[in-house]
């Protein structure tokens, strides 16, 4: 059972529209090494990552604000790389639309 650890929070525009874009690079293999489900949980694929965490997102539309939520199975390894693994993602793609707070 997984528990949550910690929280990665951007502020962008529209939450809403980031995250659509967010789930459509991946849908077209322009962000390969993450993954989601319709439970809106996001997942890095990497061998040493699987299975150990997961984010689980929220969207403030009102504050523009998108949350990310770590929930860890207990891995020090994954879990110490979680956090950076996302931010590095975001700031790759959604860099010039986000600012993570």
């Amino acid at each position: 059972m997984k528990t949550k650890t910690d929280s990665l929070r951007l502020t962008t525009a529209n939450p809403k529209k980031l995250i659509e874009n967010l789930f459509d690079k991946i849908d077209h293999n322009k962000i390969r090494s993450w993954e989601y489900d319709s439970d809106e949980l996001l997942s890095h694929k990497g061998a040493q990552y699987i299975d150990h965490f997961y984010f689980k997102y929220s969207i403030d539309q009102k504050k523009g604000i998108l949350i990310f939520d770590l929930y860890s199975d207990g891995n020090q390894f994954a879990e110490s790389r979680a956090i950076q693994l996302l931010e590095r993602m975001l700031k790759e793609h959604f860099g010039e639309d986000s600012d993570i707070i």
